[in-house]
């Protein structure tokens, strides 16, 4: 535990002097910044330099995200996901800024989008596999006939039928989004009973404040993109958009002028890229302004005016 909180107050400085790094600033003081955080990672001897370690692989990993001779924030795939363990329920997190990959002892794959967490148990007495998500994932399910796995998200229940979907359950959203790629899945009430029988390229919609649901059509390309270090945007507001970066770099949006909120867009972003040069993109269909604050505890804000 000691080097994971170690790792942590790495990472938040790291993070801190990527922001630095993206605004304008004094160079002098980000070299200085750097220079004492790489003070506290570097090697001592030779020998230490070719000992690769999880600690050393877990900087390098961060440093590459974060500070890439630019302040690039990289797309940051890890197979090593947070997890606990307890009384047979296992409990994965994806950090912010990463998609974590998790791969069942049956052979079922799941990436796990940033800032979502699941938790995972198996019930011999029921014969089922159980979870639940808060967050976004993608699975790619082994099915097992005598021994679904079920996936509570939200309100709603998701019941494995041979098949990989991704699921949109972020509590803040107030729905639940299940797309299907491949195979069947069928959607069930709080109580268990069938509500929707998803067929591959259907969405079904769960709405947690009307408590109705609405299956449409999707596009894979576009639901599965933030598992290939993509935001794919397709006529969605600018407030959703600012949604969807705040989850991945890890910061706050307000709007100072609530005239922008509702401004579409379209487009392709990779996830390399850093937030400011997100905003300039942005810009330039519309003509915000923004400035970036720095908070010493907390997530940082970005500002729109």
């Amino acid at each position: 535990m000691g080097d994971n909180k170690e790792d942590e107050e790495l990472f938040y400085e790291l993070k801190s002097l990527w922001i630095k790094s993206s605004i304008p600033t004094n160079p002098a003081s980000v070299d200085e910044e750097f220079e004492a955080i790489w003070q506290k990672i570097k090697p001592e001897t030779a020998s230490q330099r070719f000992r690769i370690g999880q600690q050393a692989m877990r900087i390098a990993a961060m440093l590459v995200v974060f500070f890439a001779l630019g302040g690039v924030a990289g797309y940051f795939v890890s197979n090593k996901v947070s997890f606990q363990t307890s009384m047979g329920t296992q409990k994965y997190t994806a950090t912010k800024g990463s998609v974590s990959i998790i791969e069942l002892q049956d052979g079922t794959k799941i990436w796990l989008n940033s800032g979502s967490e699941l938790t995972y148990s198996e019930n011999y007495s029921k014969k089922q596999r159980l979870a639940e998500l808060h967050g976004e994932a993608f699975f790619e399910v082994k099915h097992r006939e005598k021994f679904p796995l079920l996936i509570k998200a939200g309100d709603i229940t998701v019941r494995d039928l041979g098949t990989s979907f991704n699921i949109k359950a972020y509590p803040e959203d107030n729905r639940v989004e299940t797309s299907l790629f491949e195979g069947s899945a069928d959607i069930l009430s709080e109580e268990g009973k069938p509500i929707a029988d998803l067929k591959p390229g259907q969405s079904a919609v769960y709405s947690s404040e009307n408590k109705d649901l609405k299956v449409e059509s999707f596009s894979q390309n576009i639901i599965s993109a933030w598992k290939d270090g993509k935001f794919v945007i397709r006529d969605q507001r600018l407030e959703d958009i600012f949604k969807e970066l705040s989850r991945w770099y890890d910061v706050e949006f307000k709007f100072e002028n609530d005239s922008f909120r509702d401004y579409r867009y379209n487009g392709s972003i990779r996830k390399t890229t850093t937030p400011r040069r997100v905003l300039e993109m942005l810009k330039l269909t519309t003509n915000f302004n923004y400035r970036i604050v720095e908070k010493s505890s907390g997530r940082d804000e970005i500002i729109i005016y």
